[in-house]
Formats: structure tokens, sequence, C-alpha cells
């Protein structure tokens, strides 16, 4: 049955008390609690849109916890993830489990990037090596962890409670309260109740790298509370009407805008490739216009970053102000894995006719 959908004032509520909590340098590098009661609180958060033809909300709804708190909004997006994947690979017992254990308020996430030195391995239902960038740990009850095969990456759904947590790692500019940190699996049994899907499932297309719609939603919202910022500061100070500060405004609105169309526009190719699983195109389609969505989604978000650091000078660096923090944050979290490599394959999807702009899905 699809998921009934919610109006997306519920997700611009959340959004609203996410901005309202209280914030501080010195507690800002902590697991984010009070934001996720907040989301625990929002039927919509807990029991998110996962059907395929609600992924428009789904994306809006991270977009809005993003542009509410980048940090909850990062940690979110992975148990998003993790939820997804269950749906999708796991069995009749662990999907009734995690719905269970979601709706009692547990959080998920997922990590795929091993520890330098110390890769994730497994021998004879045991598990060696750490993860690093372990987003949420502290607050999180499982998360899927994936591990080497020669069918491909296995993912485990592994229980969080016994594995030490290296906390000395992390120490970014931005996205603190992220906490990704070192969590080390070494001596860890595997159960059968712990294993998900088969192996190759988690790197499968063009779900793999479809999913980065997810992250750019997120980022949307960070690059969208970056504009609220700088607005009301220009209000505030009563420079808004300044010609150059309106031309910025501008400028602004124009990216904040474009990043939430390109949502749009991943929502449509995800929805086409869901309807028509077998239809090799829309599923190239799919993977092409994620590396779109991604890279404009990024380009948006610093030039949004550059007009909001001019608009609001030496004093959006000043800490409490609020683009002091967003700043951070969103920079750090604009730094995701291979950009590069995502915008030449969009530029091989060009060439070969699989993507070509002005073209929906």
């Amino acid at each position: 049955m699809l998921h009934k959908l919610r109006p997306r004032d519920e997700a611009a509520s959340l959004r609203r008390a996410l901005v309202a909590l209280p914030r501080s340098y010195e507690t800002e590098a902590e697991f984010p609690h009070a934001g996720f009661a907040l989301l625990s609180g929002s039927s919509l958060a807990a029991d998110p849109p996962l059907e395929p033809a609600a992924i428009g909300d789904l994306l809006h709804l991270l977009a809005e916890v993003g542009r509410g708190d980048l940090g909850v909004g990062r940690i979110y997006e992975g148990h998003v993830n993790a939820l997804l994947l269950i749906r999708a690979y796991g069995s009749e017992a662990q999907n009734a489990a995690v719905r269970n254990a979601a709706a009692e308020g547990a959080w998920l996430g997922v990590w795929n990037t091993d520890a330098p030195g110390k890769p994730l391995t497994e021998n004879d239902d045991v598990l060696s090596g750490a993860k690093n960038f372990a987003s949420g740990v502290d607050g999180l009850t499982r998360a899927i962890v994936t591990v080497p095969d020669e069918a491909g990456r296995k993912m485990l759904l592994m229980p969080l409670a016994d594995a030490p947590v290296d906390r000395s790692w992390w120490d970014p500019m931005g996205m603190r309260g992220s906490g990704s940190h070192v969590v080390d699996f070494t001596g860890l049994k595997i159960e059968d109740a712990h294993r998900l899907g088969q192996p190759g499932d988690y790197t499968r297309e063009p779900w793999f790298s479809g999913g980065a719609i997810r992250f750019a939603a997120v980022q949307t919202g960070g690059l969208h509370a970056v504009f609220d910022v700088a607005r009301d500061h220009l209000l505030r100070t009563d420079r808004a009407s300044d010609p150059y500060q309106a031309q910025r405004l501008a400028r602004m609105g124009l990216h904040v805008d474009a990043a939430h169309g390109w949502l749009a526009r991943g929502a449509e190719a995800w929805s086409a490739a869901a309807a028509d699983p077998d239809d090799a195109a829309k599923a190239r389609r799919l993977v092409a216009t994620a590396n779109a969505v991604r890279s404009a989604v990024e380009a948006a978000a610093l030039a949004v970053l550059e007009e909001a650091e001019r608009a609001v000078g030496a004093a959006g660096f000043n800490r409490p102000h609020p683009l002091e923090r967003l700043v951070r944050d969103l920079r750090t979290y604009l730094r995701q894995p291979n950009p590069d490599g995502a915008l030449r394959n969009l530029g091989d999807a060009i060439a070969a006719g699989d993507w070509l702009p002005g073209e929906g899905a």
C-alpha cells in the first residue's frame, strides 16, 4: 500500500522547530539529541515516504530537515538510506524488526568507508576491521556496514552496542555534531539475522549512484538556510534596499530555486526508473540525472555561500552569528566522494545521448 502523503507544511513545521533549537559552539560536537527528538515526534520523519511514487515528498522532507539543521540532515539521510536498503533487500522478518524499532525511536545508519589500513573483513562469521566516517554513531542503534566479497560488497545490519568507538579522529571544521567517528567491529560475531540481501545488492545500479539525489536534497536545504540567514541579516540591518545587496539577494534566490528544481528533476528520473525497472535507458538516465543533480546543487551552494559571505561581511564569521556555523557545516558537507567522476560520467552520458539538457525522464 502506498504511503499516505502528508502535507508539506508538516515538513516546514519540523524545519522551523529545528531552526529554533538553542545552539552553542561548546556543545555542537555532541550528537544532536534535541533535533532527533523533534524528528521522533514527527510522523513524517519517523515514518518517511519511501515508495518510489513519493520520492518527491521524501526529497522535500530531506531538504527541510537540512534547512533546519545540516548535521541532523546528514545523519537522517543515512537513516532513510538504511530503511530503503532494508525495504528493497531485507527479509520480511528484518523489515518487521526495523519498522518496530524505528517506531520506538531507533535510528540507523549506512557505513561503507573502511578505516585506512584496517578494512572490514569477515572470516568464519567473525568480523575484523573498522569503519570510519561512521556518521551518527553516538545516537544510532544499528548500522548497515559493507564487507568485500568476490561477488560484490555484502551488507550486514549490525547492532552497535558492543562496537568500540574511537572519537579522537573526527575533528572537522564543520558538521561536528554528525560525529563521523571510527567504529571497530573486530571480534563481533555475525548472526544470520545480520545478513542483508545478496553480495552486490549495495552497489546495484541505478539505485547506488541514483541515491546521490538524497544527499543533494540535504545540501539544498543547507544552501537554502544560508540564503535565509543572509536575507534576515540584510533586513534586520536595513541593508536589503542597497542596490548591490538587492542584486545579491536576487542571485541567491535564483540559485536556491534552481537547486530545488534539480531535486524535482531527480525525483522524476527516480520514479520513471522505478516504474519500469527493466528499461536500461531509464536506468542510465537516472544515474546521469543524479550526477547532474549533485553537480548542479554543489555549484549552487558554492555560489550562495560566496554571495552570503559578501552580503553579511565579517559579522557572519563571528560566533554566535548563525552564518558562521552554516558556512562551516555546508562547506564540509559539500565534500562528497568523487565529484569530478560524477561530472565526467555526466559528460559521457551526454556524449552517448543517454541524458540531454531540456529533456525529461
